[in-house]
């Protein structure tokens, strides 16, 4: 057993020892079972947080190799390489609506600016009453626009939802067997139209509670089963564009949300992702619990998007009622508390190898959805602690830039995060830029031929070596005279 481990089980012990016996002296009854399940708890979230590091070393990061020839093909050895990431494989998202509000060009420049500092994801809102508020007039326009803009900044974008049993238009067909008329059209024309635009798709949202909607979406998948929705919605988004990555998403975490995608499967439906919403507007989930959601979902091999997260930097809901306060104001301590919250939910998520991609859903307070304090700026745009913490992470931590020189075999190794990287080479003022991409799972290797170059042949052993021989005759012959010398000496 190495010293960290021992470190790690005595802490276990001694955080034990402290806390049953007191948990014992405080009650015999059910408090002293919650005390105890508390305490346990509380360990399992040291011992999980204790591992991350370990964990996205292991699953984050990757080797490349990168082999510089100069113009005859020959291997270069000496030559410096140096590697700068541009982008991570990994999605870290947020959520685009405001743009769809206000237009791209329109939008607080401060709030485009902060977006594409730190994120390479990006949801644009489909929901089916804006979409098309009017039958056959969408706001496909706009919507591209959108993507472009995201594109340009290096920013994948998912569509989110195409089926939602809370979103339907005025116009929409009553009548069940219309409403799937109209529902396969919807799926089908959109992906089709945003095929190479738009990377990802939530299919369906919420379909654990879509039937309960009174409404004719809900009474539709009601009628069908919200299994038989699901399958169907996911096999004409396929059809309509077979590159997208389809997801199912939903804010259950429970057995409820997994037996229905154990439905979709049994009924040959094809998801590539599973989203979890993670609004904690009542309050942070505990950490354990963000690690057993990850868990619970990760036996069907596809993987986890946290597709919707909200943390407050203001006080959570409290009651029942789900009507929003009328002032949610932002506080200094809260955004403390937001901050160090952030960073151990997204350094957990990062570390777990189901999950490919997080979204924060307001990126400020303005607009924030049930007015809460919710975003990583405030109203009038100024940065959080948690933006910090985060831009910290993302764009530093877990960012890989450095220099390599390449041996003798002209290969120079590089390891770093997955993701795309600029590469420049140089060797005595010769200069190559190419791009490199370290993956998961592949052969990743770049050949560079530095124009211009050429490698000097190999010197031969003896100009290698006669200097040294020249030095040892030199100290030979002086200690030789020397010794002479002295011998001359003792004689006179």
């Amino acid at each position: 057993m190495n010293g960290r481990c021992f470190n790690i089980l005595a802490l276990a012990a001694i955080v034990v020892s402290m806390i049953l016996p007191s948990a014992a002296c405080q009650s015999t009854t059910a408090d002293s079972g919650n005390v105890i399940q508390q305490a346990y708890n509380g360990v399992r979230e040291w011992f999980i947080m204790q591992g991350t590091g370990d964990r996205i070393e292991k699953i984050r990061k990757g080797d490349g190799i990168v082999l510089v020839l100069d113009e005859n093909n020959v291997p270069v050895r000496g030559a410096r390489v140096y590697y700068e990431q541009q982008n991570h494989d990994f999605l870290f998202g947020v959520n685009l609506a405001l743009l769809a509000k206000n237009g791209p060009t329109a939008v607080n420049q401060e709030w485009a600016d902060a977006c594409s500092a730190l994120f390479n994801y990006g949801t644009v809102p489909f929901y089916w009453e804006s979409y098309e508020s009017t039958q056959g007039q969408t706001s496909a326009t706009m919507l591209k626009m959108i993507a472009e803009w995201a594109k340009k900044k290096g920013i994948a974008v998912k569509g989110d939802p195409l089926i939602w049993a809370n979103s339907l238009p005025p116009w929409a067909p009553i009548p069940a067997d219309d409403m799937q008329k109209a529902q396969e059209k919807r799926v089908k024309e959109t992906v089709a139209e945003f095929c190479g635009t738009i990377d990802y798709w939530d299919v369906v949202n919420e379909p654990t509670m879509g039937a309960r909607v009174n409404n004719p979406v809900g009474n539709w998948m009601a009628a069908r089963t919200a299994v038989t929705v699901c399958t169907d919605a996911l096999s004409w988004a396929r059809s309509a564009c077979p590159t997208s990555t389809l997801i199912i998403n939903d804010f259950r975490t429970d057995q409820d949300f997994r037996d229905l995608l154990q439905g979709i499967v049994r009924q040959k439906g094809k998801f590539d992702a599973i989203g979890i919403q993670s609004h904690m507007h009542r309050g942070n989930w505990p950490l354990y619990q963000v690690w057993d959601t990850c868990e619970r979902f990760k036996d069907f091999d596809v993987p986890v998007h946290f597709s919707e997260v909200t943390v407050l930097s203001g006080s959570p809901k409290t009651g029942l009622s789900s009507e929003q306060p009328s002032e949610w104001p932002t506080t200094p301590a809260g955004e403390i508390e937001q901050a160090d919250y952030v960073e151990k939910f997204y350094t957990m998520l990062f570390s777990h190898p189901s999950v490919q991609a997080i979204t924060w859903w307001d990126l400020s307070d303005y607009g924030a959805w049930q007015g809460a304090p919710a975003g990583l700026l405030r109203q009038d745009m100024t940065k959080k602690s948690a933006y910090n913490r985060l831009l910290e992470l993302i764009r530093n931590k877990w960012w890989s830039r450095g220099d390599v020189y390449t041996g003798d075999d002209g290969i120079a190794r590089v390891r770093g995060f997955y993701g795309t990287y600029k590469i420049i080479v140089e060797k005595e003022g010769k200069r190559v830029d190419s791009t490199f991409h370290i993956a998961s799972g592949l052969d990743n290797r770049l050949k560079v031929n530095l124009a211009g170059y050429r490698q000097p042949p190999p010197t031969p052993l003896y100009e290698m070596i006669w200097p040294y021989v020249l030095a040892a005759a030199v100290i030979t012959l002086i200690v030789f005279i020397g010794r002479w010398i002295a011998k001359i000496r003792r004689r006179i």
